[in-house]
């Protein structure tokens, strides 16, 4: 097989960020590791604003790393100024002014990288023609896609596509820029690419939906490789004050899509029927439309139920996870969902909207209910927390098919699969 370069941009340009446990910045860390031991011909590469071209680098794996998986071997101070290559309207201001800040924004970048990126930390590296390996968000990728169109410089490009989620109507209508520089951004990816990844089953068929009902263009050959379930424990400090009494826990749960409000509206529907309401743990970001909603009125006599824990680590996470009575997610609609996958893998039950994608994740290790019916979700809670015989034999049926689960060393089989076929594929037809 030919030498594959990895993406590692995702991480470089969120480097410091409350987001770097988390969702896709997350998956393209574990891929990485995963790669980095494969038998294959991998090597690591960040696009560089500063530049406009990407760079080779060594990243850090496993223990010699800072988080026991995979770090970029860069310093954080390195992080450049991000600033859109393309835009998907005319806008006659921002784009009389787009070259000078381009300028100012690359020369903010390259002084950072020249203040901070040692000698030999980085090495050139020509992609004309090669294979480059993406799982970062489409934003990141249309970046550097459109700068290296300016350059003349041409990949063979293989993107996984995370989901189309702000295409539908789940996004807070202060959002419709960004759903409009989403769709932008895959266009620019999907154009480019020689084959398209999907992280799920339903992810794939979103993108056909769409391509065939013409809100996005003509699509190159598109295979699902689905994500993991595998949740990897790390030895980072853990600071954490947990109830001792069985909890839920959200993980990255908001208002909106998120569906926050199904789980609140349950557990006060418990409440009012006077039946026991657990704990809840809500564990991520802070986020100020959530905690509006948690310290709505009508939610006075639960409120004392609900605790935030913000931006854990990943020791941390698996700790909350391992310890929870059952992971509740209530979404709307989910790429793949990885807190669902990550609970199983813990051993801890599921509760999970029956949407495609959770279905894919979950299987039959899952419980299910209607994310517009809180009433049914309380049901469930119910159950589980009233129970504790079926509660046990759920947790031993989750034990029991661990290793039927996906690990992140499957999913970077996959895509060096999936490349691979494409190599085949061009062999026959020479």
């Amino acid at each position: 097989m030919a030498t594959i370069y990895y993406d590692l941009s995702e991480l470089f340009l969120s480097a410091g960020s409350k987001f770097k446990y988390y969702g896709i910045a997350r998956t393209v860390l574990e891929v990485g590791y995963e790669l980095a031991n494969a038998s294959a011909d991998v090597r690591f590469v960040i696009f560089s604003p500063a530049h406009d071209r990407f760079f080779e680098i060594t990243p850090r794996i496993g223990a010699a790393s800072a988080n026991g998986v995979l770090d970029l071997n860069l310093p954080v101070e390195a992080k450049p100024v991000r600033l859109r290559y393309s835009h998907p309207n005319a806008h006659g201001l921002r784009d009389t002014l787009q070259p000078l800040m381009r300028r100012i924004a690359r020369k903010v970048s390259l002084r950072r990288w020249r203040r901070s990126v040692p000698e030999g930390r980085t090495r050139d590296v020509d992609l004309e023609g090669q294979i480059l390996v993406s799982l970062g968000r489409p934003k990141m990728m249309s970046d550097y896609l459109v700068a290296m169109d300016e350059a003349g410089v041409r990949t063979r490009f293989f993107p996984l596509l995370h989901d189309m989620i702000p295409l539908h109507e789940y996004a807070h209508p202060r959002q419709s820029m960004f759903a409009r520089n989403f769709a932008h951004d895959n266009r620019i990816v999907v154009q480019h690419a020689e084959k398209l990844l999907t992280n799920s089953v339903f992810t794939k068929d979103e993108i056909e939906q769409f391509s065939t009902a013409g809100r996005m263009c003509s699509l190159p050959p598109v295979l699902s490789v689905p994500l993991a379930q595998e949740m990897r424990k790390s030895d980072e400090p853990i600071n954490l004050d947990l109830p001792e009494t069985p909890y839920l826990l959200g993980v990255g749960m908001m208002t909106g899509r998120k569906n926050l409000e199904c789980l609140v509206k349950a557990m006060h529907h418990l409440d009012e029927t006077g039946r026991p309401v657990p704990d809840l743990i809500l564990a991520g970001a802070k986020r100020k439309r959530t905690l509006e909603y948690v310290n709505r009125p009508e939610y006075a006599s639960i409120r004392d139920k609900i605790r935030f824990v913000l931006d854990p680590n990943q020791a941390e996470l698996a700790k909350i996870y391992e310890n929870a009575l059952a992971l509740v997610i209530p979404s709307c609609m989910e790429g793949w969902g990885l807190p669902l996958g990550e609970a199983l893998w813990l051993g801890t039950p599921g509760i999970a909207s029956d949407i495609p994608a959770l279905r894919e994740v979950g299987g039959d290790l899952a419980e299910y209910f209607d994310p517009a019916d809180p009433r049914s979700l309380a049901d469930i809670i119910d159950q589980l927390s009233s129970n504790p015989n079926n509660y046990e034999i759920l947790k031993a049926k989750i034990a029991q098919s661990r290793t039927d689960l996906r690990t992140w060393q499957h999913v970077a089989q996959d895509i060096l699969v999936a490349v691979s076929s494409s190599e085949s594929s061009d062999l026959e037809q020479s």
